[in-house]
């Protein structure tokens, strides 16, 4: 799958550049998240863009998903500076 990066890029997409984002994220807030948790946000995203069906994804569709993801998780406090950080 192919994302648009702000700038109009394409690039690959790499669940590990948003694992990577959401820990500086919690890192920030000052709620440093747990690996597995960092994990089940992968996983609940990653099932979240298959379910979206498009190819390619625009990086602030994947922004949006990863803050759902967050606050639906109960990681609502990392979710607003996740928003803030990006």
């Amino acid at each position: 799958m192919k994302v648009i990066k702000r700038d109009g890029r394409l690039q690959d997409f790499d669940i590990n550049k948003v694992l990577l984002t959401v820990e500086y994220a919690s890192d920030s807030a000052g709620a440093p998240m747990a690996s597995s948790d960092i994990k089940k946000v992968g996983q609940v995203v990653e099932e979240k863009i298959n379910s979206y069906n498009t190819d390619p994804i625009h990086s602030s569709v994947i922004q949006q998903l990863v803050i759902e993801s967050l606050k639906e998780l109960g990681f609502s406090t990392v979710a607003k500076h996740y928003s803030e950080y990006r």
